[in-house]
Formats: C-alpha cells, structure tokens, sequence
C-alpha cells in the first residue's frame, strides 16, 4: 500500500530556470502539517548520477514531465528516489506521490492513497474510480505545487487502455511535476507525447561504480582496485548486482578475491550474484529462505509484516528473517517497516531458480492469500485493497489437484464480491463463472459451495442487464437450495429474495411479490423486523408496489424502511441511499416534487462519497435527480445532466446497459419537452430499438419507450405510426398491468390525443372518457393528470358541439 502522507491541497510546480534540479520554489506555500513519508527509504550511500540529476531539473524547467529510460537495475528508481529527497531536503512543503505501475490495481491502491490525502469523496470505497477522481483534481489545477512519480512504467497497453488511462489523464495534469521511469522509450513517448523528454540511464562509469561498491563494502575490508574493477566489469557496472555482491561479502565476511573465485565469471553473472546470496541464505537461514520464496510468488510489493507474519511462530523470528534478506539486499523495507517489495529482477530469478518447486511455493502464497483476504463478511474493504494486488497474482495460478483448486475457487469468488461491490461487473462475472465451473466440476451440481457461486453470478447477470439469464440460474439456485436445506432455511431465503428482484426487472409483479412477502415472513420470523435483512425484503416490497402503482403503500413502506436503516446502519450506507433513492420515484409520482428532489440530491452527494462520480450506482442517481428535474419544469438542467450521464456511460462501454438506454429514453422525453422534436425522435428511435435487442419487444420498459416515442411521433404528426406505437403499447400493458394501471391509462391517453389531432372528436371523446374514469379511480379527482384529461375532455365537448 502507498504510504506517503502529505498535506490537502499539496503539489509541486514545474523546476524553475536557473535553479539547481532540486531546487525547486515555493513562493507562499503553507508548511503546516506535511508529513515526509515516501514510500522508498532515502539510500545514504548514493553516489554518482549527478548529471542525471541535473539533467531531470533541466528538463522540468520547461516541462511538466521528464522520463527515466534504462535497462531493468541500472537504478532508475534509485535515481527518482534521490531527487525526491532533495526536493523535500530543501523545500519540505512540496508534496511528493509515487505511483508504481506495474500492474492496474497497484496503480489504483496507490491513487486511492493520494485520494485519501487530498480528502476526495469515495476515497476509502473500492468503486470509486479513484484514477479519474484524482486526475479531475489534478487537471482543475486544485492541487497545487506537487510531484508525481510513475515508476515502471513499462507496460503500453495498462497505461492507455480505459477511460482513465494515465496517457490519457497526464498530460493535462496542471501545478506540478511527473517523473516517470520505464524500461521502454515508446512508453516514455506514449506518456509525454515527446521523444526527446527522455533521460537514457546508463550502467554506471566506472569511477562511479567504483565508489558505490567500496560505499556497501565493510568498513575493514581489504581494497584491491584491480579485483574491485574485475568484479564491477563482471557485474557488468549494474547498480543492483553491485549492491548484492557487496551485501554478499559483508555477511559472509569474505575477502574480495573469495568472492571473485565463487564463480562470478560464468555467463549471466548478474544472476550468478544474485544466486550466490540465495544458495547461502537457503542453507543456513532456512526461515529467511522460505520467507524469500513465498515472497517470489506474491506481488513483488507491499509485503506487509502482517501477511508474513502467519508463515513464522513469532515476531522474532519474523524480524530476525526479514533482517537477513535485507542484509543481503534482496528485498527492501519501506520506510514505514511494514511494508517489504524485491526488485523484480529478484523475483523473477528467484522463481526460476525454484522452477521444480513451483507448485508448492504457489500454493503456499495461495493459502497465504486466501486467508487474510477472503472475509467472510466482507465488510474489511481496507484490508482487501490492500491485499487485492496479492490476490490478482495469485488467482492466475493452476493447480492439478483438488484441493488447492478447491481454495483457489474461494479466492475467486471473494475477488468477484469485491469487483460487484466495485462495479466493475464484468470482471466479477469472469472471477464468478470460473469459480462455478471448478465447483461444479469437482463438487458436483449440488454441492452448497457450487450453489453459492452460480447463485453470486446470477446476481452480477442481474447488475449487468442480463434480466433471463439471471432469473435461469437463480431459479436452478433457488430449487436445489430448496431440496438441499428445506424452503424456510436462511440460504435459501436468500436466493428467494434475488430472484424476487430478477423478476421485479423483468416486470413480473405478481411472481415478484409473491416471492418478496415469503423472504419477509422468515426473515422477520428468524432474524427480527428491524434487522437490515428484514428491511431489505420490506423494501423489496415497497419497490414491487410502486411498479404496481400502489403509491400510498409504497411511500408508507419506504419511509418504515428508510427509518430503520437510519437507527441502525453508518451514515452514509448504500442500503439507506437505495432507498431513499426509490422513495423520491415514489414522491415524484405522487406529485411532491421538493421533497423528492431533496432526497435524490442526498443520495447523488452519498453515493458519489461512497462509490465515486462515475460508478453505476452514482449515475442512476442523477438520472433519477434529472428526472425530478425535469418534472419540475427545470428541463435545461435536467438536460445537460442526462447528456453528462450517457457520454460517461459511452465512456464506458456501457451504451447498451438498460440503465444508459433509461437516461437516453429521459433525454428524448426532456427534449421533446423543449419543442426538440427531430432529435427527441432520432434519441427514441435508438432507445427503442436498443431496448428490443436488449430487453425483448415485450419488456415493460421496451413498451415505456414505444409509448414516449408515439408521443413524440404524433407531435410531427407522424400520426399512422404513432398510433401503432401506442396500440402496441396499450395492449401490452393491458395485459402485463390491468387496465386500470396509470401506464395503461398514458397509452390511452396518447391514443385519444391522436385520435382528436386526426379530427376524429367522437372516438377521442369516447377514450378520452376511458381515461377519466380511470384515473379518478387510481389516482383522484385532484391528481394533476386527472384534472388534464377532464379539462381536456371539456374542451373536446364544446369543439363537438360546434
């Protein structure tokens, strides 16, 4: 995990002419509360590079950005780890960030901890897309006087692939500086978007490579140039073998012509260095050995104590391995003391050098993993993000046999709870069908461990639009459950409840409700009224009358729900936004348009604390806040709001999601309001024939659209197919709701509005009388709608009677 700590509002201007390249100006910056915490200790025995040094400060004089380029361990971290030391020697105010991004998860672990520091909402939530938030923050020019280090930068496709890829974001980064180091220069150009940006690091001169060996040599080592510059060229003048060779000689206390017979002069000698240090410490520290190759099989970095800490009986023994490794200088501590990474160089040789043991070392790291990552109420999110790079490494292994396959399958799933949770749906469909499949395949159909992976995939199929595919499985889930526990046992009632919210997006009242009264009698039976369980299935309740129009009912269960999660959940909760996020539907078709845009704007500012500005969750919230919007009769905000919602949805990849085609049915419907007929059409027609492929010609929500489009149709008076629209809409929602329902009643209403636009007055007269009779029975005589079609119906009186 990152672990610089600096102050809000903290960052670094470009290097300024004329200055020294860690000189940087501070003008007025505040000094209050910085906290010098870098992720890299500072090396006291840095030498040489003092051109290169220079040549960085050089470069930011004109420049937001410089690149390291070299060879893996020719010391480019080393390098921008000095220069960020003396930047902060000579002005500790400037804030200094450090990226690594070797892979997508560490780079967002390591944006989500500058996130924390600049105090961003949905900081401390794995669905925020922290790259972005962190990135609008920097781009705005909030930030001020800072640098940013990308270290290793080495993959092309991580960092410009996604719609917060950091070649994407950087360049528009504003008050500050970014160093990047890579071992590719079509990186380097890919980031900067200038080749000639890029400092090429070198091996060292011989003089300097001189001077760092006799720096890492004992005190009272016997120094011999001619043998030293024989074992720097053999090194091949490599900071990181220089650094080992001397770690190697210290610890063994061996002179330096032992160490040049030990075999250094074969081929690879790097390697044979390196070798040399792991064949000792696996002979005569056997914990430490251990500790070094388990280590191999994690990701390289952030190794914490805690991690480690279950491979030994004691803390002793603990620090007294790891004060070894670090003595021979193959992994480092960060300077918390918590954290531990090896250079991958390290890792990759020492995974080979293990290659006939490799098994047993993956499945070691797995057992690791597993156990401090998989929570069984996986409520520790902190904890899982940070163990969330170990766990991606570790899931890609294979096992042959049954039981490590059996644990890998529990990381699987718990990684797929975690994607869910951060909306990244996809992803927690891959993790959960692999999951169900190795289950399946070695447990049986009906073992329990089996049913609880299929059941979680059909949950994310529901998130993801999949409204068939997930009633399938969850019905299959819902069955063997059944057969397996008894109908009344809590797992089972928990497959009860998903399918009954499958069924609610498919439109399927009554099979919905029949569903959610049954979890709600158990759970209120088993678990008590007030417990957020119970609650749940109360709320599913309220949603599935809402859709039946039942207001009254809906609103006086949501406001029972939306209580008690308030007495008993943490402020701000998904749980207590999603409903106060449903009672505003209900509101707003009750006419109370205030109190539901007050409750929509408490769960957009929620969500965006708890999940980010552009997670699902979030945007379905503004949609539903636009909505109130436009009902209001504030139709520009709610327009431009429904358009930033779709371009992120687009962003995305996400146009074809039921809830991207719902903001886009919203925006035909608020821009036919504004008279924008030919766009409203053209944004109708994509909606509907997006929800036909999607959802089906018959979904209720496919139906919603056809019904707006033939309003929209018969204001161009496109009347013959306005009025199949319609029809088509009537008869499905006749069917599907009664005739009586309020959606039934609108398709009517649109019926007798063409009929009357066509000069048909006595057919209009005779529906629009339907229509009136209906509605005063569902919603009042005083209901807005009502009074419309009454007033309407006057005025088509008198024009008859003319």
């Amino acid at each position: 995990m990152m672990k610089c700590k600096h102050r809000e509002d903290c960052a670094l201007l470009p290097v300024s002419a004329g200055l020294t390249p860690y000189e940087i100006p501070v003008g007025n910056l505040a000094r209050s509360h910085t906290i010098p915490d870098f992720p890299y200790s500072r090396n006291s025995n840095f030498v040489g590079c003092e051109d290169i040094l220079k040549s960085i400060g050089v470069c930011l004089q004109a420049k937001s950005s410089v690149v390291l380029c070299g060879i893996g361990g020719v010391g480019k971290t080393e390098i921008a780890t000095e220069y960020c030391y003396r930047v902060w020697g000579q002005y500790p105010s400037v804030s200094i960030f450090w990226v690594p991004c070797d892979s997508l998860t560490k780079i967002e672990l390591a944006f989500r901890e500058i996130a924390r520091i600049f105090d961003l909402g949905g900081h401390d939530d794995p669905g925020a897309d922290v790259v972005q938030l962190v990135s609008l923050h920097f781009q705005r020019g909030y930030a001020k006087h800072w640098l940013l280090v990308l270290d290793n930068a080495d993959d092309v496709e991580l960092l410009t692939k996604g719609k917060s890829a950091l070649a994407k974001c950087i360049p528009a980064y504003r008050n500050g500086s970014i160093i990047i180091t890579t071992t590719d220069r079509y990186v380097a150009q890919t980031l900067t978007g200038r080749a000639h940006d890029t400092i090429m690091v070198d091996r060292l001169s011989s003089k300097d490579a001189l001077k760092l060996f006799r720096s890492k040599l004992p005190g009272d080592a016997k120094l011999d140039e001619t043998v030293e510059l024989q074992i720097l060229e053999i090194l091949e003048y490599l900071p990181l073998g220089i650094t080992q060779a001397a770690a190697y000689i210290d610890y063994n206390n061996i002179n330096l012509s032992e160490y040049l017979l030990e075999g250094l002069g074969s081929p690879n000698s790097v390697l044979r260095a390196w070798k040399l240090s792991f064949e000792k410490i696996r002979s005569n520290y056997s914990q430490a050995g251990q500790l070094l190759s388990i280590m191999a099989f994690l990701d390289r970095q952030n190794v914490s104590r805690t991690l480690l800490q279950g491979l030994v009986e004691s803390r002793h023994q603990l620090n007294t391995a790891l004060g070894i490794l670090q003595g021979f200088s193959l992994i480092n501590a960060e300077s918390s003391k918590e954290y531990f990474r090896m250079h991958r160089l390290v890792q990759l040789a020492t995974r080979f050098w293990l290659f006939g043991k490799k098994a047993d070392y993956e499945a070691l790291a797995l057992k690791l993993v597993v156990a401090n990552f998989c929570q069984d109420d996986c409520e520790d999110h902190i904890k899982q993000t940070v163990m969330l790079p170990h766990a991606k490494v570790v899931v890609t292994y294979t096992f042959p046999d049954k039981d490590n396959t059996l644990i890998l399958t529990k990381l699987q799933h718990s990684i797929a709870l975690y994607d869910l949770r951060a909306g990244h749906y996809d992803a927690a469909a891959k993790s959960s069908q692999s999951a169900y499949d190795k289950r399946l395949d070695l447990c049986g159909k009906m073992h329990l461990d089996t049913l609880h992976s299929l059941g979680l995939l059909g949950v994310v199929k529901n998130y993801q639009g999949l409204y068939e595919e997930a009633r399938l499985l969850l019905r299959k889930v819902l069955d063997d459950k059944t057969a397996i526990l008894g109908a009344d046992d809590l797992d089972t009632i928990n497959s009860v409840s998903d399918l009954s919210e499958v069924l609610e997006r498919q439109g399927k009242y009554n099979d919905a409700q029949i569903l959610a009264e049954r979890a709600q009698r158990i759970r209120s039976d088993r678990l008590g009224d007030g417990d957020p369980m119970t609650l749940h299935s109360l709320m599913q309740l309220a949603l599935i009358a809402r859709r039946q129009a039942k207001y009254s009912r809906a609103e006086t269960l949501f406001r029972e729900v939306l209580k008690g999660y308030e007495e008993r959940l943490p402020n701000p909760h998904e749980a207590t936004l999603k409903c106060a996020y449903a009672l505003a539907g209900v509101l707003r078709e009750s006419n109370q348009y205030e109190e539901a845009i007050t409750l929509s704007e408490m769960v957009v500012q929620g969500r965006k604390v708890l999940l980010g500005d552009e997670h699902p969750q979030t945007l379905l919230a503004i949609n539903n806040l636009a909505l109130g919007y436009r009902l209001k009769g504030e139709l520009d905000r709610a327009e431009r709001l429904y358009r930033e919602v779709f371009a992120v949805h687009e962003e995305c990849q996400r146009q074809d999601h039921p809830e991207a085609l719902q903001v886009c049915q919203n925006l035909a419907v608020v821009l036919r309001d504004q008279a924008k007929y030919e766009e409203a059409e053209k944004i109708g027609r994509y909606t509907l024939a997006g929800r036909e492929r999607v959802l089906g010609r018959e979904h209720l929500s496919t139906i919603n659209t056809a019904n707006d489009l033939a309003m929209t149709l018969r204001l161009r008076k496109a009347y013959p197919e306005a009025a199949n629209l319609a029809s088509r809409a009537l008869e499905v929602r006749t069917k599907r709701l009664g005739e009586n329902h309020t959606y039934s009643l609108d398709s009517l209403f649109t019926l007798a509005s063409i009929e009357r636009d066509v000069g048909h007055f006595i057919e209009a007269k005779a529906i629009f009388q339907r229509v009136l009779d209906g509605r005063i029975k569902v919603l009042g005589a005083e209901h807005p709608a009502t009074k419309e079609t009454a007033d309407l119906l006057i005025t088509l009186s008198r024009e008859t009677e003319l």
